[in-house]
């Protein structure tokens, strides 16, 4: 009997491997704080002041030649005074030029101007400048945009912020009068890569200017750095067991540089390494076989499981294929995704039969239009009035009939006015009476909230056509009389269209009755009905309503929600 497969659970597995690799770090830990040697640990610390406090100065130096060279153009410089008058075109561009040239020279001569920014016009302009090492368009015009919004609502005179662009952070001192305004900027140098440069230890550097972090912000999150800031006045230093934290503010601007050491073995270098060395070792290897299961078991299915997805959605196949692994998570994702094949093609299925009724309807409503015998009598009534040399008759009967010809030849509208509809069942009753002879007349009541609802095309024509074909009355100058109206009803539900058209003819059959009155929309007696109710459940769906009756002649009421396809 073969061995029953063993059932792995993917969620427990994780937990499992989750707390193997906690509890190495924190034998890693417990080791590393157990063997730290106090006196090397304030060799470091020192270094890490040093640099923090070299750093800061600098930053300093450099922001006060900015603001100085800033002030100069402000205060003294003739261009930026000019920009700030009227000129023409052309002596404007020549002034920006000039400052901006000025402005060049001091960025090639002098390290500590990253770039500078003129704006003029009202703001709408701007020149700008950057060293080499910052030339990057995306980035120069990513710091531009952020600047031209920053200068557009600062006030007059100066001002100092700071614009972020990536992982680049910049100081910038902006000096405005009126319309102008020059801005230098002075982009903080790289200083994580120094310190690992010195000390070998990685830090995560975190600027915060007025209480908001502008990057490393989770780790300041979860140090709670700015608690801290706010209960200091220019330095910080906090020693803690699982990381250490140093902070310097800048003179006269509230803004701090901090650094944050997260505690590892390799900070000490002392005989203890070589016992975490080994442990390393081993922790190396156990990743390795741990790695190993985890591609056979997850990695593997996984991406089988993907690959099968994507040809199914390339159309390449419509099989779920077996899927690696031992975990039941992946049988069972399987199976769901196999139900959920089988059910998209089901639904496609019902989508492809939907669209061919859909177009079955349009051709037929296209053949409904084509009814030859109608236009042969119209041409001979023609021909009979032309021959009793009836001009205005003539006349009016073709302007009749090219009116009805060209609303049937509106073959990509689905939905008209009702109005417009109403319109062309005047005409075509008009027609009629040319045509045939036959006595008709016509009384239409409609609600002045419908005139313009869209409705089907020939929804009200088909019924007044099926009138004027099949009524009889049985003596022939008794006119046909045929009531049309269209009412607003207004239910809980929505607004709806009450259509009901209704003669005075002998009515339906019953066996037309039943057909028409049924839920299906076709049949061998009523072609045309049966089509408008096809094209109505397309529009409308299942919030149509119909109604055919006998009342002292054929009653053919439509109720319709306002909606629908517009033209």
């Amino acid at each position: 009997m073969p061995r029953e497969k063993k059932i792995r659970r993917l969620n427990r597995t994780i937990v499992k491997i989750t707390m193997l690799g906690y509890s190495a770090v924190l034998v890693i830990l417990f080791l590393l704080d157990c063997y730290m040697i106090q006196a090397h640990q304030e060799k470091l610390k020192a270094a890490k002041w040093e640099l923090l406090n070299d750093y800061t100065e600098q930053v300093k130096n450099s922001i006060d030649k900015v603001d100085q060279l800033m002030y100069d153009i402000y205060a003294n410089d003739k261009n930026f005074q000019a920009l700030q008058k009227e000129q023409s075109s052309a002596k404007e561009y020549s002034t920006v030029y000039d400052l901006r040239e000025k402005l060049r020279t001091r960025l090639i001569i002098q390290d500590y101007l990253s770039s500078f920014y003129i704006f003029y016009g009202n703001g709408e302009k701007c020149w700008y400048g950057t060293q080499d090492k910052y030339s990057d368009f995306v980035y120069s015009q990513e710091v531009k945009n952020m600047l031209a919004q920053y200068q557009a609502n600062a006030s007059q005179g100066k001002s100092w912020s700071t614009v972020r662009s990536g992982e680049t952070i910049s100081l910038f001192v902006c000096y405005k009068k009126g319309g102008v305004a020059v801005i230098g900027v002075y982009t903080l140098p790289e200083l994580g890569g120094q310190i690992e440069r010195s000390t070998g230890i990685k830090a995560q550097v975190c600027m915060v200017q007025n209480g908001d972090v502008l990057n490393g912000k989770k780790q300041a999150e979860q140090i709670r750095l700015l608690s801290k800031i706010m209960a200091e006045e220019t330095m910080l230093e906090e020693i803690k067991p699982d990381y250490q934290v140093f902070g310097r503010k800048i003179s006269n601007m509230d803004f701090w540089i901090c650094t944050i050491y997260s505690i590892k073995w390799w900070q000490t270098a002392t005989i203890q390494q070589l016992l975490l060395l080994l442990l390393t070792l081993f922790s190396v290897v156990a990743v390795f076989l741990l790695f190993q299961f985890m591609r056979r078991q997850v990695v593997q299915p996984l991406r089988q499981l993907t690959d099968a997805m994507n040809r199914i959605r390339n159309g390449e196949t419509r099989e779920v294929p077996e899927i690696g692994g031992s975990f039941q998570e992946f049988t069972e994702v399987r199976q769901t995704l196999e139900k959920m094949v089988r059910e998209l093609e089901e639904q496609k299925n019902l989508t492809y039969e939907e669209i061919i009724e859909k177009q079955k309807a349009q051709m037929q409503y296209l053949q409904l239009q084509l009814k030859p015998h109608f236009y042969l009598n119209g041409l001979k009534t023609v021909n009979a009035l032309a021959m009793a040399h009836e001009d205005e008759k003539i006349q009016e009967l073709v302007l009749n009939l090219s009116e009805h010809l060209r609303y049937l030849l509106r073959a990509e509208q689905e939905t008209v006015p009702l109005s417009r509809e109403l319109a062309f069942v005047e005409n075509y009753i008009g027609l009629q009476k040319h045509v045939t002879g036959r006595p008709v007349t016509s009384e239409i009541t409609v609600d002045p909230e419908v005139e313009d609802w869209q409705i089907p095309i020939l929804s009200v024509q088909t019924f007044v056509e099926n009138s004027i074909k099949y009524a009889r009355l049985g003596d022939a100058r008794c006119p046909l009389e045929i009531q049309i109206t269209a009412s607003y009803l207004k239910t809980e539900e929505g607004d709806y269209l009450d259509l009901v058209v209704q003669d005075n003819g002998q009515g339906y059959s019953d066996a037309i009755l039943e057909e028409i009155n049924g839920d299906s929309a076709s049949g061998t007696f009523c072609v045309g009905i049966n089509n408008i109710k096809r094209r109505c459940g397309f529009l409308y769906g299942d919030k149509a309503e119909y109604l055919f009756e006998n009342n002292e002649g054929a009653v053919s009421e439509l109720i319709l929600p306002r909606g629908g396809k517009t033209t």
